[in-house]
C-alpha cells in the first residue's frame, strides 16, 4: 500500500508542472483581474450546477468544504481526476468568432487516516488566462489638397494562470459534527500583452508602444470548513448544512513590467522597467450550503458564495475588482443503486448557477449564467465511476460595446474507487 501511496505522490508532483502551463480558455475576458476563476468542485458536483459546500459522499473527493473528508470508508482510498473541453463563441453587435481548447484539469486522491480523520491531497486550478485580439479604427484629418487618415491598430494577448496544491484534513465531532481545513500551495504567472500603433494612411508610424507584464505567484492559503449532517426517518434521509471561510490573507507575488514607446517627436524614444513585490490580496471568503438526500437515490441542494474581492488590494489599489458572488442549485437521482440492471444503477444530475463576476470591465461588472447537466457510468463489479458532464454558459453582453461570450463546455471525471486498507485472511 506504501509503494502506491508513493507513486500516487509523485504522479501529482509531475502533474503539476503540466497544469501550471495549461491554457483553459480563450476568454477575452481573462485579461482582467488573475483571469478566470475556477471553484473547486470535481465532476460530480459539476453536473449539479456545481453544488460541494453541503456535499457528503463516501464516493467522491469535495475539496470545496475539507468537512467532508472524513466521510469515506475505512478501507477506501479515492483516486480522481477531471479534463474538459470548451467551444466558445464571442459577439458583438458586428462580428462573432468561435474558438476550442481542451485540457487536463486536476488530480487528486483521499483516505482514512484513523476512525475519526480523513485526508485529501491533490492538484486543482486557482484560475486560467488565455485570450488574443485585436481592433483597429481610423480617423480623417482636414487637409486642403488630399485625405489623410489616421490608424489606430490595438493588440492584446495573455496567457497563463495559477495553480494549487493542496493538503486537507478532517475531523469527525460528536457524530454528527465535521470540520476541516485545508492548506494551499499556490504558483503559476499571468501574463499579459498590448501593443499600439499609430500610422497615418502614407505609412509614416507616428507613435508605437508595447507594454508587457507578469504577476508571479508563490503563496499559501487557509480554508476552513464545516458540515453538520443529521440523519432522518430511520437513517434513510439525511440532512447535511456546510459552510467554508478563507480569510484576507497577502498574496506572496511579484509583479513586473515593461513598456517601451517610439514617437516621431518629441521623444525617439523610451523605455520603462517595474517590479513590485507582494501588491496583492486573497479576498475573505464566506459559502454556505445545504443538500437532502433520501435513501442513496437522490439529492437535492442549493450552494452560496460570496468573495469580498472589492476590500482586497489589487496592485496596491482596494477599488479594482468587484464583490463576486454565485448561487448555485442542483440534484442527482438514481433509481437503484443495487440493482443487477446497469441503467438502473446509473446517476442522473441536473442543476444551474448564477455568478456576479469579479472583474470590472470600464466601470462596468459582468454576470454568467450557467445551466448543467451530467451522468455516471458505474463499472462494472466496482464502486468507480465515469462521470460525464456538459454545462452551457452566457457571459456578458453585446449592449454597451461590451462582448457576449456564449460557451459549451464537455467534461470527463474518472474515480477510482479502491479498497485497501484491509487485511486478508487465509483458513
Amino acid at each position: 500500500m506504501k509503494k502506491k501511496i508513493l507513486i500516487t505522490i509523485l504522479i501529482i508532483s509531475s502533474l503539476s508542472i503540466n497544469i501550471s502551463a495549461q491554457k483553459n480558455t480563450n476568454s477575452p475576458y481573462t485579461r482582467f483581474g488573475y483571469g478566470e476563476l475556477v471553484d473547486a468542485g470535481f465532476g460530480r458536483a459539476k453536473g449539479m450546477g456545481g453544488i460541494s459546500f453541503g456535499l457528503r459522499s463516501k464516493s467522491m473527493i469535495n475539496p470545496a468544504n475539507p468537512a467532508a473528508f472524513s466521510c469515506i470508508d475505512s478501507t477506501s482510498f479515492l483516486f480522481e481526476f477531471g479534463v474538459s473541453g470548451l467551444l466558445s463563441n464571442f459577439s458583438t453587435k458586428n462580428a462573432s468568432t468561435t474558438k476550442f481548447t481542451g485540457n487536463f484539469d486536476y488530480f487528486a486522491l483521499q483516505f482514512r487516516v484513523t476512525k475519526w480523520l480523513g485526508m485529501s491531497a491533490g492538484i486543482l486550478p486557482y484560475s486560467f488566462a488565455g485570450y488574443n485580439f485585436s481592433s483597429q479604427d481610423s480617423t480623417r484629418l482636414p487637409h486642403p489638397t488630399d485625405t489623410i487618415f489616421i490608424r489606430n491598430k490595438q493588440t492584446f494577448s495573455g496567457n497563463g494562470g495559477i495553480s494549487q496544491v493542496y493538503l486537507g484534513l478532517s475531523v469527525d465531532l460528536f457524530k454528527r459534527l465535521s470540520l476541516g481545513v485545508n492548506g494551499y500551495y499556490m504558483f503559476g504567472s499571468v501574463n499579459n500583452i498590448r501593443a499600439l500603433d499609430i500610422s497615418s494612411s502614407e505609412g509614416n508610424v507616428a507613435y508605437s508602444s508595447f507594454y508587457q507584464s507578469e504577476l508571479k505567484v508563490n503563496s499559501f492559503n487557509v480554508r476552513f470548513g464545516l458540515q453538520y449532517h443529521q440523519p432522518l426517518r430511520k437513517k434513510k434521509d439525511l440532512l447535511v448544512i456546510g459552510a467554508i471561510y478563507e480569510f484576507q490573507t497577502k498574496l506572496g507575488s511579484t509583479f513586473s513590467y515593461t513598456l517601451y514607446a517610439r514617437d516621431t517627436f518629441p521623444k525617439p524614444e523610451e523605455a520603462e522597467d517595474l517590479a513590485i513585490k507582494n501588491a496583492f490580496q486573497l479576498p475573505n471568503v464566506y459559502g454556505g450550503g445545504i443538500t437532502y438526500s433520501y435513501d442513496n437515490r437522490l439529492i437535492i441542494g442549493a450552494d452560496f458564495q460570496f468573495q469580498q474581492f472589492a476590500k482586497a488590494k489589487f496592485q496596491n489599489v482596494t477599488d479594482t475588482l468587484n464583490n463576486r458572488m454565485k448561487i448555485s442549485v442542483g440534484a442527482e437521482y438514481i433509481h437503484k443503486p443495487t440493482s443487477n440492471k446497469y441503467v438502473e444503477r446509473m446517476s442522473w444530475r441536473l442543476g444551474g448557477n448564477y455568478t456576479n463576476s469579479y472583474i470590472n470591465v470600464n466601470g462596468r461588472g459582468t454576470q454568467n449564467f450557467a445551466i448543467t447537466a451530467g451522468v455516471g457510468f458505474p463499472f462494472p463489479r466496482s464502486n468507480s465511476v465515469i462521470n460525464l458532464n456538459l454545462e452551457y454558459g452566457r457571459i456578458g453582453t453585446t449592449a454597451n460595446s461590451m462582448l457576449r461570450e456564449q460557451y459549451l463546455r464537455l467534461g470527463v471525471n474518472l474515480t477510482l474507487n479502491e479498497n485497501w486498507f484491509f487485511k486478508s485472511r487465509v483458513r
